[in-house]
């Protein structure tokens, strides 16, 4: 199913932190949001899953508002793994994805084999099937949150919200975790810090900034240099990467651009090249899709 954004307008604790962000996630693709700390990643994606009420604007899912849902209802359509891991579960890791089923069932109903199938798949999935019987509190972070993206898939969602799901995991599994999505081929709106795991597994990717998307495009045309500069103060260059072909970016870790990102984006400077090499916000998502 896709995801809509309009126009979505979001306080929180007296600040207006996402300001008139629209944006679209297609079916079955991978979207990035990508931007620097502050930018708005998250409380959007709060919106999705509803753990926030927008002040305005709207989250439509297959055109209709998620907010006219049941609770339940949205619980089977989309699935988040958020960056807060709440506290420690007193259960074992097989019984924390088990929870994943929760909007399928009645209150008291027990478990029937197709969960018992569905949750032995997502353990499988993530590589925690033998840790099954293991305490949820005994894990690594790493562990928690591959367990914590098998309860996601438990769900059997449309839609995968993902909040920087490679936190706490190291290479192996951040490349493994990042393989399953694209292979999975879900509708996933995901946010990620790495620019370079976002422009190897995304097929499209929003730039937030100042709580606005300011750029939006494949990772390609997206990710240029002047770009990287006036929205994350870098200086950076971007090449074929040696083994995929995908953009890779090379960062210049010596120094910060001295010009950047101070400059205002509400309307971003074609003085300095990249506001002409992006697709306009909007425009092009809904002559494509």
């Amino acid at each position: 199913m896709r995801i809509d954004i309009e126009d979505l307008h979001v306080t929180y604790a007296g600040r207006t932190v996402v300001a008139g962000a629209g944006l679209i996630a297609a079916e079955g693709e991978i979207t990035g949001l990508v931007g620097p700390n502050g930018s708005g990643k998250s409380t959007l994606l709060r919106t999705v899953y509803r753990h926030l009420r927008p002040a305005a604007g709207r989250v439509l899912l297959a055109g209709t508002d998620l907010r006219g849902l049941s609770p339940a209802a949205a619980a089977r359509h989309v699935a988040a793994l958020p960056q807060e891991r709440g506290g420690d579960f007193e259960l074992t890791v097989r019984e924390v994805v088990a929870m994943g089923r929760t909007p399928y069932k009645r209150a008291f109903a027990g478990e029937d084999a197709t969960d018992r199938d569905v949750v032995a798949r997502a353990l499988a999935d993530v590589g925690m099937a033998r840790h099954a019987g293991r305490r949820f509190t005994e894990l690594s972070g790493g562990e928690r949150q591959r367990v914590l993206l098998a309860r996601a898939f438990a769900q059997q969602p449309d839609v995968l919200v993902l909040d920087e799901p490679t936190n706490h995991l190291d290479i192996r599994h951040q490349v493994e975790l990042l393989a399953l999505l694209r292979a999975q081929r879900r509708t996933t709106l995901v946010s990620l810090h790495d620019l370079n795991a976002a422009a190897s597994v995304c097929d499209r990717l929003h730039v937030l900034h100042g709580g606005q998307v300011v750029a939006s495009g494949p990772p390609r045309e997206v990710l240029r240099p002047a770009l990287l500069a006036e929205v994350f103060g870098v200086r950076a260059c971007v090449v074929d990467h040696p083994l995929t072909g995908d953009p890779l970016i090379a960062f210049d870790h010596r120094a910060p651009d001295p010009d950047g990102p101070d400059l205002p984006l509400s309307a971003p400077s074609s003085a300095r090249g990249w506001s002409r090499a992006v697709t306009p916000v909007n425009a092009h998502d809904r002559e494509r899709l």
